[in-house]
């Protein structure tokens, strides 16, 4: 692995930071780039039934179900856009080979993709609590959902486009090799990074956590009532409540998989005097975080295929069909 001696930071996450002090033997990294390989062939075909699915039959087009269709589309943003390219820079070819203009296309959509997930995970949130607490308040079509993400992925958008900007290939003379960084200075990339991770992670996160205490507790207060109500009244609310568990779990895998790859961020612009701790931990500790936080993107599908028997026989009608019009 080359090392990147430039004054600008090679890369705007643990990883690569990491990345620059570390030697990886060929071993290790055969093993690194097979486990993003596994990656990238679990989420994009995984990722691909969901919408598949969803787009084409029509019994799961709900907005919950919209939403998370476009997920599935950030998450194979993010596994054949970013996955691939930063594997092959920090692994295989030990610098960036595939030019300026990828430089910053590649860093665009790592933004793009990753604001948008949590920005449409805190909508589905907001669309769960509307659903079990405000049924008969408010209503959400087909048509505010479509509007909604489109307003998502504008946003998620423009907050990252700073990155189109400031990221370019620079040759470092000294190592003979390409870097994709940033051209700005460290105290921007850090004001940078503060915010969206502000904006982007922890406030989302938080009002999401308020908003599922509210939902449980209205689910808890409503238990007992379920018991007593006519079959199909009944129906509706358990099936509220697969849909409510579905989008709990989505956002916690969420969490857990982007808590370790957002502190090491943290903790390398806010100590950055001590970081790395330990070069023989993250050795090992730094892959390990990588692929956790990316492994996310092959989960949303798995869980949302395990947990909904609905998305399950929606699945079982698409693949008669596609049976029938194959004979």
């Amino acid at each position: 692995m080359a090392v990147n001696n430039s004054s600008t930071p090679r890369c705007d996450n643990g990883e690569c930071q990491m990345n620059d002090l570390i030697e990886y033997s060929m071993i290790e990294r055969t093993a690194i780039v097979a486990s993003h390989m596994l990656i990238f062939l679990l989420a994009i075909p995984a990722n691909g039934v969901v919408i598949t699915v969803i787009s084409r039959v029509q019994n799961v087009q709900t907005p919950t179900s919209t939403f998370l269709m476009n997920l599935c589309i950030a998450d194979i943003l993010i596994a054949s856009l970013y996955i691939p390219f930063v594997t092959v820079d920090l692994y295989v070819a030990g610098s960036w080979i595939f030019g300026d203009f990828m430089c910053k296309l590649v860093s665009f959509l790592y933004y793009f993709a990753t604001n948008f997930s949590i920005l449409i995970l805190t909508v589905i949130s907001v669309e769960r609590y509307v659903s079990v607490c405000r049924p008969r308040q408010m209503r959400l079509t087909a048509k505010k959902a479509f509007v909604t993400t489109v307003i998502l992925w504008f946003v998620a958008g423009f907050t990252a486009l700073p990155l189109f900007i400031v990221r370019k290939s620079i040759f470092n003379p000294i190592v003979n090799v390409h870097f994709c960084v940033e051209t700005w200075s460290f105290k921007y990339s850090k004001a940078y990074k503060t915010i969206t991770l502000a904006m982007f992670y922890i406030m989302p996160l938080v009002f999401m956590a308020v908003v599922y205490y509210k939902i449980g507790k209205k689910v808890w207060a409503s238990a007992d009532k379920t018991k007593s109500m006519k079959l199909s009244t009944r129906h509706a609310s358990n099936s509220k409540l697969r849909l409510t568990k579905i989008a709990l779990g989505i956002i916690l895998s969420f969490a857990v998989s982007w808590t370790p790859f957002n502190t090491m961020t943290l903790l390398f612009f806010f100590d950055r005097k001590n970081y790395p701790y330990s070069q023989e931990a993250m050795r090992v500790a730094n892959p390990i975080i990588f692929f956790v936080a990316f492994s996310n993107c092959s989960l949303n599908p798995l869980l949302y295929c395990y947990m909904s028997q609905n998305f399950r026989k929606a699945f079982h009608i698409f693949w008669k069909r596609k049976s029938r019009r194959d004979l």
